[in-house]
């Protein structure tokens, strides 16, 4: 058994360690998105999004594509009437961004083909009025999300029919090809390379472009008057798909040219795929450890003020430190002697401890015992001072007690070293008599200790061959004799 007081060493070991494990902590979950602990709050206000399914806290808030700040909280509005149909979000932005100004516009978009959705804002006016800290945004300035179940929901039923029959002829024409169509996406790179130089002519162009995208109001305009001849062209794209389908061969050979991209982005899905795989048991082990840290930190944000100033107090300590804990290594180095000439003592003491433990009853009961022997009181008499206590006593008179024996009579039953409840125990209830130390003076071979066997026979329970059983061992701890044998620890 180690005895020796921990080293300084070993200390400053053990409590970096249980840093590095907060600092490990801390930065899974920020990097998964928590709060970070002990921050500043921001400046904060509020907005109401119509139709916000898939916005959740943590959410980003970008201005011009650059991240500004959070959605810290989301909650239900209410007014006078009862509850609104929106959800009311907590926004908090960075300080460079802060305030924001009354007339900018908050909508909700989308990052990826995933759904993942944020929160842009515009500029608004950077002279104008703000909204306040704790604020809301107005309502006005909040733009309605377009779903796509909307646009499909604008096209007339005839046109969504159309459309449903071209997706389905696109799905057919498409099976089996999923290679030859990994190869194309593969060719992407190449092909936006080549649209820069596009986009670059068309930006020295840009008023030729401008009236170019000005007269196509015009152009479909007239393509909303004349609907039928619109539906007709909708629907000869069918034919348009199956003379393509029909050069299916030289459709191949020219989608085989996008094979890099394929295989790369292969690779990267089964390393993605290995990743993930590896990271849920983590993620689903740090569930709780999220859970239960969240209290924590909440906790921690309140004692900030307190955590800051025992911080700031720290320096003096520490500066005392440099000169208390060299001390307290030497007086605890110095204190080694004593915890070794402690250990003979505690190596005696322990068995007496263990024998105490093991005749607790009888210990509480000569503690307990001796007011009740001393309560009867005897007549008061004129003048005495207080009641006049007497101590009860049980006195066992037989031919033994007036006589000496050269031999052991038959009768002598006696037992110097009872164990605790041997004489109410449920063996002595059996037996009829308190366990013996031994039964040599008497042929009689009494009862067992077993209490499901036989209790002593009436016919041998007489006045000439008095009960006698004999009392089991002690515990292995006592040296599992008929007498308990105390050794002091090695």
């Amino acid at each position: 058994m180690q005895k020796q007081a921990p080293s300084l060493a070993r200390i400053l070991i053990a409590v970096g360690f249980a840093l590095s494990c907060f600092g490990l902590l801390l930065f899974l979950w920020i990097t998964f998105g928590g709060p970070t602990p002990l921050k500043p709050q921001s400046y904060r206000f509020t907005a109401d999004f119509p139709e916000a399914i898939q916005i959740a806290q943590e959410t980003d808030v970008r201005m011009g594509g650059v991240s500004v700040g959070k959605v810290k909280k989301l909650g239900v509005p209410k007014d006078a009437s009862g509850t609104l149909n929106a959800t009311r979000a907590t926004i908090e932005l960075d300080p460079q961004f802060a305030p924001l100004p009354e007339d900018a516009r908050a909508m909700l978009r989308q990052k990826t083909l995933l759904g993942e959705t944020y929160v842009e804002l515009t500029r608004g006016t950077a002279a104008g009025p703000k909204v306040p800290e704790g604020g809301h945004l107005a309502s006005t300035q909040v733009q309605d999300q377009t779903q796509i179940d909307e646009i499909f929901n604008a096209l007339d039923p005839q046109t969504r029919q159309n459309f449903r029959l071209w997706q389905q002829n696109a799905a057919v024409a498409g099976a089996g090809r999923g290679q030859d169509l990994n190869d194309a996406l593969g060719n992407l790179g190449p092909f936006a390379a080549d649209a820069a130089s596009v986009l670059a002519t068309v930006k020295h162009q840009n008023k030729s472009f401008g009236d170019l995208i000005n007269h196509t109001g015009g152009f479909f305009a007239a393509l909303s008057k004349s609907q039928d001849e619109l539906r007709g062209a909708i629907a000869n794209s069918n034919a348009t798909f199956r003379a393509i389908a029909n050069r299916d061969k030289a459709l191949s050979e020219a989608i085989k040219v996008f094979p890099t991209f394929n295989r790369e982005t292969k690779l990267t899905f089964d390393r993605l795929d290995s990743f993930a795989h590896n990271t849920d048991p983590l993620v689903k082990d740090l569930q709780p450890v999220a859970r239960d840290l969240s209290p924590t930190l909440k906790s921690i944000r309140r004692l900030s003020p307190s955590l800051k100033s025992l911080f700031t107090n720290l320096d003096p300590l520490i500066t005392v430190s440099q000169t208390g804990l060299p001390a307290l290594d030497h007086f605890l180095m110095q204190l080694s002697p004593v915890f070794a000439a402690l250990d003979p003592f505690l190596a005696n003491l322990n068995p007496i401890i263990r024998y105490l433990h093991y005749y607790e009853s009888n210990a509480s009961d000569f503690l307990a015992d001796p007011p009740a022997a001393l309560a009867g009181t005897m007549n008061p008499v004129a003048g005495q001072p207080g009641p006049r206590h007497f101590l009860r006593q049980v006195s066992y008179m037989s031919a033994e007690s007036l006589s000496v024996y050269p031999t052991r009579p038959s009768t002598n039953r006696g037992n110097g070293y009872i164990q605790p409840r041997g004489a109410t125990g449920l063996a002595s209830a059996f037996g009829g008599i308190f366990p013996n130390f031994d039964c040599k003076n008497t042929d009689f071979n009494g009862p067992s200790t077993d209490p499901d066997e036989d209790p002593i026979p009436a016919n041998q329970a007489t006045e000439e061959n008095a009960p006698c059983f004999i009392q089991g061992p002690y515990p292995t701890v006592f040296g599992g004799g008929k007498a308990p044998q105390i050794f002091a620890d090695p």
